[in-house]
């Protein structure tokens, strides 16, 4: 975590000083909703959710320019499963919630409009690194939870929780205007969330920001 936080920090300062007032800086908010997809995704049905950050824009020229930023982004997932007992047939409903630390590095095309804005279109990789989140299991009456990433004990059991790093592609398109942004993106997690499994995230968000 502290080597991901120095890499972060060190990109933001050369960008800084290479770009010196040309970078734009912004308060970025998305709302969306959040899945798994993937062989072992199963009937996995979507969470609302929402990611919250600081982003900068560096020209590198009149139409294209270099964005990316550091963003809280909540993930996950909602999955009913049936399981069998003894003398039971039983749904099991679980919600897993993913809070990761998230960067993109994405290239960003500037289309001009008549009117006073401009149409960019955004793609590129994102990193990411799961910060905490909870997992929860509702069989009838009975609600089980744990962290989903790193290890919990639950009567007398490890329970190994998911990846903590993720990494996949971002694409996006948005308006441009002066002060403000508005948007849409696409996430698609290229990275298992677990060892044994296939699955993989994919979001999407509405997004607004306003520039500094």
């Amino acid at each position: 975590m502290k080597k991901i936080a120095c890499i972060v920090a060190g990109l933001f300062v050369a960008l800084t000083m290479a770009a010196q007032t040309k970078v734009t800086w912004s308060m970025e908010l998305g709302l969306g909703m959040s899945t798994w997809m993937g062989k072992d995704a199963g009937d996995s049905s979507p969470l609302f959710n929402q990611k919250v950050g600081v982003g900068i824009d560096v020209p590198l020229s009149g139409l294209v320019s270099f964005q990316t930023g550091l963003y809280w982004a909540s993930k996950g997932a909602s999955i009913d499963v049936d399981y069998v007992g003894a003398n039971t047939k039983n749904v099991v409903d679980m919600h897993v919630n993913q809070n990761y630390f998230e960067m993109p590095l994405l290239a960003a095309f500037h289309v001009g409009t008549a009117a006073n804005f401009d149409m960019v279109f955004t793609a590129g990789p994102y990193l990411a690194y799961g910060v905490n989140g909870k997992w929860n299991i509702d069989i009838d009456d009975l609600t089980v939870s744990y962290n989903t990433f790193g290890e919990s004990k639950i009567e007398g059991e490890i329970v190994s929780g998911l990846r903590r790093f993720d990494a996949g592609v971002m694409a996006g398109v948005a308006l441009d205007f002066k002060r403000w942004t508005v948007g849409l993106d696409g996430e698609f997690g290229c990275c298992k969330l677990a060892s044994n499994s296939k699955t993989r995230n994919l979001a999407f968000f509405f997004t607004a920001g306003y520039k500094f």
